[in-house]
């Protein structure tokens, strides 16, 4: 505040200063701080100088030289007030700066009082009048009492009463000097103002405080130069007074008293000092037990889902996935917090327990430890009740689905889980159990990571261990004796730019029956030097009745290799592979036949291996981008593990892709495969016998034509195993397109495949969807939604499929926030194959690059059938009322089959 004052007195003498000369001064140095401040005030003849031309700005500033200041400076401001530029400095004046510049002297006037009182202090502790007046009472008496005497007076007293006469000097001489040190300060003040003009301008009534100020500070100076005056008059009294003889009435006794008494008080304080130096020792110690504990909190969060229902159906499976997506599911729950969720929606006869409970929690602490040792952030659990269709409890009806614990070791994190389904992979064809649809289970056991950075080249291990047990507490297919341990163990190094994994395991090595299994694996992934893009693995396993590791002999030890090393030279990018897998690695579960130790995951499209069992080969593709252009092409040799003459399979092919315009591309390929003869072939596990061109239009292209619209069209000659080479001809014509109008969204779509050749016939299928924006119809909120889809095909056989259904959804119905759906939908088909009316066919229902909807074409159609149902739900709060009635219609069979199912559900976070 006193720097804004400063401030608006510098504009307020720069103001005052318009229109006057500048006088010169020999001893204020061009440049100097002050110097447009001198010139300022001299030239308003406030401050005149010296007759010698000198301006001696260092020098104490007297009474008499500040009264005449300040009466000069009162003149100049009563003859320009009201005119001129003062008054042109009072109107530019804004009212937030007139209160500031109030606020600010008010405020350096109370810093000045209490400056005066720190120096009244000062003087009270040093010598006061009264005191050096007592001084000089003890040493008229001693004149007094020496004179008739004339006893020699006692020299020691004398000096140590004129030590104490000294001290009083110094303590006056200390005072004298902080009042000089406050003079010093006003001259900072004064510069302060001439350095910092011209920020803020006065207006009268600021001027008349200032007047009233200058007045209050000048009061005070002269106030404290007549008390340091008084101090220096009483200390050359007495300093000019003869030697006296002070024996009578300070002894040496009481000097050596004093003495004492001082060095007594010395002692106090030492020890006064030690305690404080204790007692901040402890304060400290106070304050990092206080943090320590800090660091300890916890936070209790998680959600509890329980429900009630049941679900019904006679004979065959009732499909109801078919009929709506993702709306009814008997496991639909997040087993091992891992992001993926079992979900088997299909209805069976008893397929829904009538309740059940699942609690998952978590325990964090806040905030994170990253000290030395063992630190535990989270603890996370996740427990599931359940009772069947005959009302009485399961054998394990409370059962621990996860168990999941965070922290780190020495700021190393690691994590701890079990899981009732332990899900890990370790390599492509070694210890790999991350498929949680895997119809046989995936056992429970534990899982421990742990990132060891403070080790050398930094590891990040994984250990897993556990029972190949299902959940029903047997093994795989039902069958007890499958019930079986594992173990494993990888860490992964950081190598050259490849994260290379070493991995062991071993699978019911404790058993006699010769069926355990153990094994090491090598992989590899990254860019090698930053240069070669390299991935790859090396698995050995044998079991553990065998005698040897005899690498040579395959019936001994079970081999898997593959290497995929790619580089790219500016445009040009060449990709490579080599592949030698064991018919033993087997994709069946855990069983002494699966030399990977791994489950089953062909049927899992997600998590498929590079290459299959029993197959040996290598292949390279070199592609050449050209920007508008890109050109590929492949050669691949491809035979069983053994390399049997039946089983080689060559490929060739090239490809090349082509940008226009406006989101469109053009594509043409060719691509055959031939055996060892040169015979071709329909295909192989890798290739098809094809060549054609299509042109596409990419509806999200930033150029499209048209926004959402999807096109292609092509031509191709296909290989059938027909007579003759390249048998099969089509011309297949797909579209789609996401529009919407207003609150309507449509996405119409359709499919056409004319063929000729050994398959002719044609296909099409056509469909629609509409979903409209939630309507706000005062008390009711509607949303609709309506779909149909159907395809027919005379290619090879006649075959049809026909989807449709429409719904109804009321948002905030009955309460604001709960929700009702309502929805109908049918199926139906014909000329099928009866496995088509069961789960796990493949969904195609609004995929336009292809004819099926959801049956796959068959040679042998024999049933014709129809699914259909009414599916409700409303929702509110975290409660859940779900509702489903159908039955399923064999026309072929002459059947029919009812299913219905209700549930209750509720969802609460805390």
């Amino acid at each position: 505040m006193r720097k804004k004052l400063v401030i608006m007195l510098a504009g307020l003498l720069t103001v005052l200063s318009m229109g006057f000369g500048a006088a010169q001064f020999s001893d204020v140095p061009a440049g100097h701080w002050a110097q447009e401040a001198v010139e300022a005030i001299t030239a308003r003849g406030i401050i005149v100088g010296f007759p010698d031309g000198t301006f001696r700005g260092n020098e104490n500033l007297t009474r008499y030289q500040a009264a005449l200041i300040i009466y000069r400076l009162l003149q100049q401001l009563e003859a320009e007030k009201g005119a001129g530029p003062a008054t042109e400095a009072v109107t530019a004046m804004t009212e937030e700066e007139k209160a500031a510049l109030q606020n600010a002297i008010q405020e350096l006037a109370a810093e000045l009082a209490a400056l005066g009182v720190r120096v009244s202090a000062l003087e009270d502790n040093a010598a006061t009048k009264d005191d050096i007046a007592a001084l000089q009472a003890q040493i008229d008496e001693l004149k007094a009492a020496q004179a008739p005497t004339g006893e020699a007076v006692d020299q020691q007293a004398l000096q140590d009463l004129a030590d104490r006469v000294e001290a009083a000097s110094v303590a006056a001489d200390t005072a004298l000097a902080q009042a000089q040190e406050l003079g010093e300060r006003l001259d900072t003040v004064e510069g302060d103002v001439a350095a910092l003009k011209s920020e803020v301008e006065a207006n009268a009534d600021s001027i008349s405080a200032l007047n009233e100020l200058a007045v209050l500070l000048n009061q005070d100076v002269l106030s404290l130069q007549d008390r340091v005056t008084a101090v220096e008059k009483a200390l050359a009294d007495i300093q000019a007074q003869p030697a006296v003889d002070l024996s009578q009435y300070a002894t040496l006794e009481d000097v050596a008293a004093l003495q004492e008494f001082a060095s007594a008080l010395r002692t106090d304080l030492v020890a006064l000092s030690e305690k404080v130096s204790a007692l901040e020792t402890t304060v400290a110690g106070l304050d990092k037990r206080v943090a320590a504990l800090e660091g300890y909190k916890f936070t209790l969060t998680g959600n509890l889902t329980a429900r009630y229902g049941y679900s019904y159906t006679t004979g065959a499976n009732y499909d109801i996935e078919r009929l709506y997506s993702n709306v009814w599911g008997d496991y639909t729950w997040d087993a091992d917090d891992d992001g993926q969720t079992i979900d088997n929606p299909d209805f069976f006869s008893g397929g829904d327990t009538r309740a059940r409970a699942i609690l998952t929690f978590s325990v964090k602490r806040t905030p994170v430890g990253t000290g030395s040792g063992f630190n535990l952030d989270e603890a996370r659990a996740q427990l599931r009740f359940t009772q069947d269709g005959a009302v009485r409890l399961e054998d394990n009806a409370i059962q621990v689905l996860l168990v999941n614990l965070t922290g780190n070791i020495d700021g190393q994190p690691f994590t701890l889980r079990y899981s009732r389904f332990n899900d890990f992979k370790f390599t492509d064809y070694f210890m790999s159990n991350a498929d949680p649809n895997y119809t046989g289970g995936l056992g429970r056991g534990a899982r421990v990571t742990f990132e060891a950075n403070k080790f050398f080249l930094s590891p990040k291990v994984t250990v897993v261990m556990g029972s190949t047990a299902n959940n029903s507490g047997t093994g795989f297919g039902g069958d007890p004796s499958a019930v079986n341990d594992y173990f494993g163990v990888r860490s992964v190094y950081s190598l050259l730019g490849l994260n290379v994994g070493l991995n062991y395991a071993e699978y019911n090595t404790r058993n006699t029956d010769g069926t355990g299994r153990a094994g090491f694996a090598v992989d590899w992934n990254g860019k090698l030097l930053g240069f070669l893009n390299l991935k790859g693995e090396y698995v050995a396993t044998k079991l553990t009745s065998l005698p040897n590791w005899d690498f040579s002999n395959d019936a001994i030890v079970d081999q898997a290799f593959y290497v995929q090393p790619s580089v790219s030279f500016g445009p040009i990018t060449v990709e490579a592979n080599y592949r030698a897998i064991d018919p033993d690695f087997k994709e069946s579960g855990y069983n002494a036949n699966n030399a990977g130790l791994s489950i089953d995951f062909q049927t899992n499209r997600d998590n498929k291996r590079p290459y299959d069992e029993n197959e040996r080969g290598y292949g390279v593709k070199a592609t050449l981008g050209l920007g508008f252009v890109t050109i590929s092409g492949l050669y691949d040799h491809d035979a069983n593990f053994y390399e049997d003459a039946s089983s080689v399979v060559n490929s060739l092919g090239a490809d090349a892709t082509a940008s226009l315009f406006a989101g469109f591309s053009v594509t043409g390929y060719f691509y055959n495969a031939t055996d060892i003869s040169g015979n071709l072939l329909t295909g192989s596990d890798r290739f098809d016998s094809k060549y054609g061109v299509k042109l596409s239009h990419d509806g999200k292209a930033s150029n499209a034509l048209i926004k959402g619209l999807n096109l292609g069209v092509e031509y191709r000659q296909i290989e059938t195993g027909a007579a003759g080479d390249y048998d099969r001809g089509d011309i297949l014509v797909n579209a789609d397109l996401d529009a919407k109008f207003g609150p309507i969204a449509v996405k119409p779509g359709v499919f056409f495949d004319a063929a000729s050749g050994s398959a002719s016939g044609s296909a099409l299928k056509f469909g629609l969807q509409v979903t409209t924006d939630t309507l706000n119809l005062g008390f009711l909120k509607p949303n609709l939604t309506g779909a149909y889809v159907t395809r027919n095909s005379t290619i090879g056989s006649t075959r049809g499929e026909t989807y449709y259904s429409f719904g109804l959804g009321l948002a905030d119905f009955l309460a604001s926030g709960a929700k009702l759906n309502v929805t109908y939908a049918s199926y139906s088909g014909s000329g099928l194959s009866s496995a088509s009316a069961a789960a796990g066919v493949e969904n195609h229902l609004f995929d336009y690059t292809t004819g099926y909807i959801y049956s796959d074409d068959t040679t042998a159609p024999v049933i014709n059938f129809e699914l259909r149902g009414l599916y409700v739900n409303y929702t509110y709060g975290g409660f859940g009322v779900f509702a489903h009635w159908g039955d399923l219609v064999n026309s072929t069979a002459g059947t029919q089959t009812p299913s219905y199912g209700f549930r209750i559900s509720y969802s609460y976070s805390f």
